[in-house]
Parts: C-alpha cells; sequence; structure tokens
C-alpha cells in the first residue's frame, strides 16, 4: 500500500500568496496606465506646441510676403541693375510662397489632429490624394485619418475605398484593397490615437475611366460614428481631399 501512495506529497495551502500575486498585478496595470496617460498627455502638448511654432512661421512669412512684393513694385521697369535685383526679387517671392503653402498644409493637418476640448470623439477623413505615376495605369494614394476628441482611447475599425468608372460603356466599381499592389490586407484598417497614414500604389485596369471615389469608414470603436464621402475621381487627382 506505501507503495501505491509513495508519489502523492500534502502541501500546505497559503492563499495571501495568491491575493498578494492579485495585488502586484493590478499595482503593475494601474502604473501602465498612469505612465501611459502621462506620455500620450506630452505628445499632445508637443503637437499643440508645433502648430503654435507653425502659426508664428506663418506670420512672419506672409510679411515677407507682402515686403517682397512692395520692393517688386518698386523695381519693376527700371535700368538693368535693379532689373536683375527685380529677378532675384521674384525668385525669392516664389520660393517664400511655396514655403507658405506648404507651412499651411502642415497646420491645417495639425489642425485635424489636436482637436477642441469639446469635439466629440470621432474620425476625420483628413485627405486624399491620388498621383499618376510614370508606368500606364499605375497610381500612388496616400489617405490621412485623423481623430477628434481629447479622449486618448486608440479608435479602431476599417475604411471601405471603392473607385467607381465607365468601363466598356457600363458603370462599375472596383474596390482599392483589389488594387493595392503591396499589403492589401493593410490598405484599409486602421487602429492610431492622433493620426494614420496610409500610402501605397495601385493599378487601374486598363480602359476602365474612374469618375469617383466612395470612402466609408467604419470604426468598430463604441460611440464613434461611421459616415461615407463621395469625391470626384478629378479633385482626387489633382489636388486631393
Amino acid at each position: 500500500m506505501s507503495d501505491l501512495h509513495r508519489g502523492f506529497q500534502v502541501r500546505q495551502y497559503k492563499p495571501w500568496k495568491v491575493w498578494l500575486g492579485i495585488c502586484l498585478l493590478i499595482a503593475l496595470m494601474a502604473l501602465s496606465f498612469y505612465f501611459g496617460k502621462d506620455y500620450q498627455s506630452y505628445q499632445l502638448n508637443r503637437l499643440q506646441l508645433e502648430r503654435e511654432a507653425l502659426v508664428s512661421r506663418i506670420d512672419e512669412l506672409e510679411t515677407r510676403n507682402r515686403n517682397l512684393v512692395k520692393k517688386n513694385a518698386h523695381l519693376a521697369g527700371s535700368s538693368k541693375i535693379e532689373r536683375d535685383a527685380y529677378e532675384l526679387a521674384n525668385q525669392e517671392l516664389a520660393r517664400l510662397q511655396q514655403e507658405m503653402l506648404a507651412q499651411k498644409e502642415e497646420l491645417v493637418f495639425y489642425r485635424g489632429i489636436v482637436s477642441p476640448k469639446d469635439a466629440a470623439l470621432g474620425v476625420n477623413l483628413q485627405s486624399f490624394v491620388v498621383r499618376k505615376k510614370n508606368i500606364q495605369n499605375l497610381y500612388s494614394y496616400k489617405m490621412i485619418l485623423t481623430k477628434s476628441g481629447k479622449s486618448t482611447k486608440k479608435i479602431r475599425g476599417g475604411a471601405k475605398v471603392v473607385i467607381r468608372g465607365e468601363n466598356g460603356g457600363s458603370v462599375s466599381e472596383l474596390k482599392m484593397t483589389d488594387l493595392v499592389l503591396e499589403n492589401p490586407g493593410k490598405a484599409t484598417k486602421f487602429s492610431f490615437r492622433y493620426f494614420q497614414v496610409f500610402e501605397g500604389d495601385i493599378a487601374i485596369p486598363e480602359g476602365f475611366e474612374p469618375f469617383e471615389v466612395e470612402i466609408g469608414i467604419k470604426p468598430t470603436t463604441k460611440k464613434v460614428e461611421s459616415f461615407t464621402e463621395t469625391i470626384s475621381w478629378t479633385r482626387v487627382l489633382s489636388e486631393g481631399v
């Protein structure tokens, strides 16, 4: 009989160890939450400072731009030396205006990220642009989604992008996930706290003439509304949205 029970041992149950483990786990979860919250607050403050710096830089550029316009008006139609100075001022003016445009575009981007305090939690279609590449029927695309509202929680979901066009005299639809050349599974899935950028290449079938793009945003996060936007292909291709 002793041989049959030789492998069994009686151990004393110590519930305090279980409770100690639970307390440690809760403490670690609390620390992770607070550290994460502080980090997100730091990131948001940094974005706000960058936005303020952009506003200041744009004001400076606009002042310089006005001064150059006045200078050009004074130099126009004068001597060769003044005409050369006029040309240099014109080049500087063109460069300055291009820089102002880039700064303003970046400011619009930051405005989409840094939302007002009373804004509801949601997703914004910040931009969607398509560019024709040198290879026939090949395009590059870039879509940016941003979050509105002050919550630091991630927003998850998917975007359905459909390109409508004419093919052989009839209207047909193409899903972008079927056109993307690389990583089609990741082309429309999103998960972000502030913003997410989607970009890549798509191949449009020969004979297909696009005329509009429909973008449906469907978050899976609770209390975040879905929406759909339809944009003409001409607008998406020329300037983006």
